[in-house]
């Protein structure tokens, strides 16, 4: 269980699409009863969050620079490039070493093909180019995640907006909605 989430249930994967001006990011789970958005503005430096849980549909449009709402950053980052390198979801990709303080593991990102500040909703800004495995900490659901697919296509721009259905509301709110879901009383 993760809070009040069985783990079975959570997301298994997570949908990356890159343009010049966005980076959008979601999760869906449960049945698509549950999904988490991300858009990045990478002009603007900010991020808006969407949630959708089972209906209740609300988004917080982030400062600029600020992490996306339950994104957690490590409180040290280091990053190192070991010239190590693999072929991940089909991307070439560059192997960093992260030493967060207290704990260190290893990282890819990939050239393949080009974004700026493609890491805007990660913890990971410093690194210039798109991550193609990495791990990241939402609330307390600490994840890995791993490139298995990269396609170049035309995506319908909508993608980049906040549906009209979806609540604005501030990030207390959305950060008090999204760490119950991975907590307990």
């Amino acid at each position: 269980m993760a809070g009040d989430i069985p783990t079975r249930i959570l997301p298994a994967k997570m949908d990356s699409w890159y343009t010049d001006y966005f980076v959008v990011t979601r999760i869906d789970g449960f049945f698509r009863q549950f999904s988490l958005i991300q858009i990045a503005d990478l002009r603007n430096k900010r991020v808006s969050t969407l949630l959708n849980l089972f209906g209740n549909k609300l988004y917080h449009k982030g400062k600029k620079g600020e992490l996306p709402v339950g994104i957690i950053a490590p409180s040290e980052l280091h990053v190192h490039n070991t010239g190590e390198h693999s072929v991940i979801g089909g991307l070439k990709s560059e192997q960093v070493k992260i030493d967060t303080g207290s704990e260190t593991f290893n990282m890819y990102y990939t050239r393949d093909f080009s974004v700026r500040r493609p890491n805007l909703s990660t913890p990971y800004g410093s690194i210039d180019h798109p991550l193609s495995d990495f791990r990241i900490q939402l609330s307390l659901l600490k994840m890995h995640l791993s490139c298995t697919k990269y396609e170049s296509r035309t995506i319908d721009s909508e993608i980049f907006m906040i549906p009209e259905d979806y609540r604005l509301v501030t990030r207390p709110v959305m950060e008090e909605i999204i760490n119950s879901l991975f907590t307990k009383e």
